[in-house]
């Protein structure tokens, strides 16, 4: 029996901007593999964050360590502040959230969160 309501399938308006650094990694570098653990305050349209801790490998202990970055992580908003780290084969990457074509854009503060990180990574 075919479904009555099929999902629609095709091109989904979701987009997701990804920052590589170029850096000489060997195989099997799991030290940077880091993703921010959020602390949140409040409900709905009125949650905060309170909180930013990395989880992860090597970089993410060299994240914890800078103030300054989770300062300008707290600035952002709950659906701006998740970012991911991962390494691929030239380098390592760095994301976000995917957003639909409205929300999606990145703002002068987020560029300068990821360029900080890019820095970090640049220094291992």
């Amino acid at each position: 029996m075919q479904d009555p309501n099929p999902l629609p399938w095709g091109t989904q308006d979701r987009f997701q901007a990804h920052f590589i650094v170029r850096k000489d990694l060997s195989e099997n570098d799991e030290g940077f593999v880091a993703e921010t653990k959020l602390t949140t305050k409040g409900h709905f349209g009125s949650k905060k964050l309170v909180g930013v801790q990395w989880v992860g490998g090597r970089i993410a202990d060299i994240l914890n360590s800078d103030t300054e970055l989770t300062n300008m992580i707290l600035k952002q908003s709950v659906k701006d502040a998740p970012i991911r780290i991962d390494p691929t084969k030239n380098g390592v990457r760095i994301y976000g959230n995917w957003k639909n074509s409205n929300e999606f854009g990145i703002s002068k503060d987020l560029f300068a969160i990821y360029d900080k990180i890019a820095s970090h990574i640049k220094k291992l």
